[in-house]
């Protein structure tokens, strides 16, 4: 059997053993997150701003534009008289 001292001091090792590998867990998961695992939100100006769903994949993807990024449709020349 083991002695009580030595009980004791093995059971302050693992104890301080387990904090130690909860603290690193952690750690590491905090250095591993990312931002794309956030929902998607809106932009913070006042600008003009479309949303759309699109659901061709599993997870729906959402996209949201803003006015000054969606593509400009150039006017049709006409022909001069």
């Amino acid at each position: 059997m083991i002695d009580p001292v030595t009980d004791r001091a093995l059971w302050g090792v693992v104890a301080l053993a387990i904090s130690l590998i909860v603290l690193v867990i952690g750690i590491l998961y905090a250095a591993t997150w990312r931002p794309e695992h956030e929902p998607p939100q809106a932009p913070a100006a006042a600008e003009e701003v479309y949303t759309y769903i699109c659901y061709c994949h599993r997870e729906p993807v959402h996209i949201t534009l803003r006015a000054s990024e969606l593509p400009r449709r150039h006017a049709r020349g006409h022909w001069r008289r």
